[in-house]
């Protein structure tokens, strides 16, 4: 008599997925430690490095658009306008840069453990935000030393760098799930990063998009952040309400969005590992 035999389709189960998360989040907080430890082995050769790569940038961008083609800065001073850009931008840039080799990074760890294979991803956002956050507190420091008068609107900091990390982690879960499948992908992360760089107001004022392409200029997220951050640590002009508002939207639309492209893709992607 012929054995019947069973098969078991075992289908995703986001909200299961999601409580591991948390379940295990003492390895998150690990993988998170062990990224700033290796950073900061010597603390102060990799604080050092830590400010002179925005300071440079900074400081290249202010020679040729500040200086040379005088890009407006709208009444606040050019280097610490485009300082504070910069300082977010590596966010975005670390974040996703990092998110995009997650799945050849954390091979070991992922092929010897029940870590959830996000854990990566999540920690280079993570790891990304302690340099961005010390990065931002030298924007502050550099907008004091040309005559900028922060107010209230310093309170507000925490929250817009949270939004950012949000949009910056969907942005890494994406190119995380892309990359673990096509690994060819990862050739085009960096352009496609210069690309959006420049699609932002990292290096001149959101006010210089003309005023019928603004809501949608919004749509990028990072673009009413940065004009936000401008206004919370320089004194800047405040960014238009509903700008602002759609770039919020647009930031927590990202997030979800990446987490949704990587659990359906993490599957595929840790099978080529």
């Amino acid at each position: 008599m012929q054995e019947e035999t069973h098969i078991i389709i075992r289908r995703a189960h986001p909200p299961g997925r999601l409580q591991q998360l948390w379940v295990q989040r003492e390895a998150l907080w690990a993988l998170t430690f062990r990224q700033i430890r290796g950073r900061f082995a010597k603390p102060v050769i990799g604080l050092a490095w830590l400010m002179a790569q925005p300071a440079l940038q900074a400081l290249v961008f202010s020679v040729f658009f500040g200086m040379l083609v005088r890009v407006p800065s709208d009444g606040t001073p050019y280097p610490a306008m485009v300082f504070t850009g910069v300082a977010l931008w590596h966010l975005v840039q670390y974040s996703a840069s990092d998110g995009a080799n997650a799945f050849i990074s954390a091979a070991p760890l992922l092929r010897q453990t029940p870590m959830p294979r996000l854990y990566p991803v999540m920690a280079s956002t993570l790891g990304a935000m302690l340099d961005t956050v010390i990065a931002l507190a030298v924007a502050a420091l550099v907008g004091l030393l040309f005559g900028t008068r922060p107010s209230w609107p310093l309170l507000l900091a925490p929250v817009f760098v949270a939004i950012a990390a949000l949009a910056a982690f969907g942005l890494s879960s994406i190119l995380a799930a892309l990359c673990g499948v096509l690994r060819d992908i990862r050739q085009l992360v960096p352009l496609g990063l210069q690309i959006l760089m420049f699609s932002s107001p990292v290096i001149y004022p959101a006010s210089l998009i003309p005023d019928q392409w603004q809501s949608l200029y919004a749509l990028n997220p990072f673009s009413g952040i940065i004009s936000a951050l401008r206004w919370s640590l320089l004194g800047a002009p405040a960014p238009d309400i509903i700008n602002l508002g759609i770039s919020f939207v647009s930031a927590l639309f990202l997030g979800t969005f990446g987490l949704w492209v990587f659990m359906i893709m993490e599957g595929r992607a840790a099978d080529e590992l």
